[in-house]
């Protein structure tokens, strides 16, 4: 769960770079701890979030005029913060875009391509 989360901020930042001067803005989210979930419960620990308190954060992030033009940002619930460490490693979001890229059978030249 952890690696996904950073890989998932890993690629946030990346793509808010090769984005910029586009108009369109990417940041991560994490909603909220221990929401009242089935995996949570499972998991058996007591749920102190709910569902509803990470749907506001994720509404917010999408739709507030306040964050208009902020991108490559990271938000814990509904503020801006920062990530742990290894997210702002620009040698480690680069390693990921290849691992990606060769996944989905790209090649770093096609994804230039496409995004230049």
């Amino acid at each position: 769960y952890c690696q996904s989360k950073l890989a998932q901020i890993l690629f946030t930042i990346d793509l808010a770079q090769q984005l910029e001067g586009t108009g369109i803005t990417v940041n991560a989210l994490h909603p909220a701890s221990y929401m009242d979930t089935t995996m949570v419960r499972q998991a058996g620990v007591t749920p102190w979030s709910s569902v509803e308190t990470g749907a506001d954060a994720i509404l917010n992030l999408a739709t507030s005029p306040a964050l208009e033009g902020r991108s490559g940002r990271y938000f814990d619930g509904q503020r801006e913060s920062r990530a742990d460490a290894q997210a702002y490693d620009e040698k480690a979001r680069r390693q990921l875009r290849a691992l990606s890229l060769e996944l989905a059978g790209q090649s770093s030249a096609t994804s230039k391509e496409q995004h230049p």
